[in-house]
């Protein structure tokens, strides 16, 4: 312990003695090592932003639809109808249901009726043109919509049928004058399937202004092209009010809340494969989600990862070659000295211990600088790149460890080249 003590003291002391050089020398092991941290902080603030991405604005979402088999015709057999069958559906997703977090089901009136006229909702004093979507309780779930008042369709809504509707800001000013609490338990005719209907305002949310609600419609009244915008109401109203189960073309499969892209990519090819083992010959079930694109952006962004990666372990061995060259310069300049200490009885050992400890001290300064300054680095980055900033600890670590081998490996040449000298040779040295 005592000679460990003496060779960091002796060590310190040489760094001290030519600061500039000292400092010069450490420039190389200070840039890779900061470029290394910044480049991992990069790295995970874009993965967490990606994940964040996934969770919470549907990216991780599947995609069930259902398309006619390539290779095979439409023999105009009624039973060849291409729509998703219900009761596979519910049961593929049953065998997957530890995975997922729901299935969304959003129909909308035209394409239920193949009427591309819309429809309207009014009270005694107002009337607003709009068009409905039937929902399931997914939908909720797989949307991002703001309630301003009320809340979603509870899964007894649902279930049931009830005659509950969810409104746009839009609509409910335009039907109440106001958007609030008081909106919620209020009651409004709805005209669609040529006939009035009364349903409960349930809810009232936020148009996003990054997603389109509304399409230019024919005003049953009027006749003219109006805006109309979305009213919801629970999936089962269609079936209780018409006695007719709607078709499915496509849905929505809502994967647990945090799962990694992989596992949402084989929970894809489980679902493909469990209904297409069940499916009809003419027909095939698809499934996609974004996963796949937001996981090229990831691979693309690895790939660069990895080209400023290498660009900083160049850095890294340019610094260690730079560490052994002034390694060599003080060795020489010390040389009378390296003489004097083995005529007065040090061995070999301790020289080459005491040399090695000065290259990995003034590699290890650079590494330490080097976390400090990619830390700063890195939180700069990701602020300017719109990314959450996330330190990874094992990153430092690997970064500490280096700068050790780096010192151990470029400075055990120099050292061994002073451990070895002749004594006479190095006292006679001028």
């Amino acid at each position: 312990m005592t000679s460990l003590h003496e060779n960091l003291s002796v060590a310190f002391a040489a760094i001290m003695a030519n600061k500039m050089r000292s400092v010069l020398t450490m420039l190389g092991i200070i840039i890779g090592i900061s470029a290394v941290i910044t480049i991992v902080s990069i790295g995970s603030g874009q993965g967490k932003k990606m994940q964040d991405q996934m969770n919470n604005q549907g990216f991780a979402n599947i995609s069930i639809s259902v398309s006619r088999k390539e290779g095979t015709e439409d023999t105009g057999n009624s039973n060849e109808s291409i729509k998703i069958d219900q009761d596979l559906l519910r049961e593929v997703y049953n065998k997957h249901a530890s995975d997922c977090d729901g299935i969304s089901i959003a129909l909308d009136m035209e394409r239920l009726t193949d009427d591309w006229t819309s429809d309207y909702t009014k009270t005694k004093r107002n009337r607003t043109t709009t068009y409905f979507r039937f929902t399931s309780d997914g939908f909720w779930k797989a949307s991002k919509f703001t309630f301003l008042a009320g809340k979603p369709f509870t899964l007894t809504d649902i279930r049931n049928g009830a005659r509950s509707i969810i409104l746009t800001d839009a609509q409910a000013k335009n039907l109440f004058g106001e958007i609030s609490e008081d909106c919620i338990g209020q009651t409004v005719e709805c005209y669609f399937l040529n006939m009035y209907s009364t349903f409960t305002v349930r809810g009232v949310i936020k148009q996003p202004a990054d997603f389109t609600l509304s399409n230019y419609y024919v005003d049953p009244l009027s006749g003219k092209y109006v805006n109309a915008s979305v009213s919801y109401m629970p999936y089962k109203a269609y079936e209780v009010m018409t006695g007719k189960k709607p078709e499915l073309n496509d849905v929505i499969i809502i994967p647990k809340k945090g799962s990694s892209g992989d596992t949402i990519l084989e929970l894809i090819e489980a679902l493909k494969s469990d209904l297409n083992a069940e499916a009809p010959d003419y027909m095939q079930y698809n499934a996609s989600s974004s996963v796949d694109y937001i996981k090229q952006i990831a691979a693309n962004s690895r790939n660069q990862f990895l080209i400023t990666a290498l660009v900083a372990a160049i850095a890294l061995l340019v610094g260690g070659i730079g560490v052994m060259n002034i390694m060599m310069v003080s060795i020489t300049e010390r040389t009378r000295e390296i003489g004097t200490r083995k005529a007065l009885g040090a061995t070999n050992a301790s020289l080459l211990f005491q040399f090695i400890t000065e290259a990995v001290l003034l590699c290890l300064i650079g590494g330490l600088i080097g976390i400090v300054l990619g830390i700063i680095f890195g939180i700069i980055a990701c602020r300017a790149m719109d990314v959450p900033y996330v330190l990874e600890p094992l990153s430092i670590l690997i970064s500490v460890l280096f700068s050790l081998l780096i010192g151990g490996f470029f400075g055990y040449y120099p050292a061994s080249r002073a451990a070895k000298m002749d004594p006479i040779e190095a006292l006679r040295y001028e």
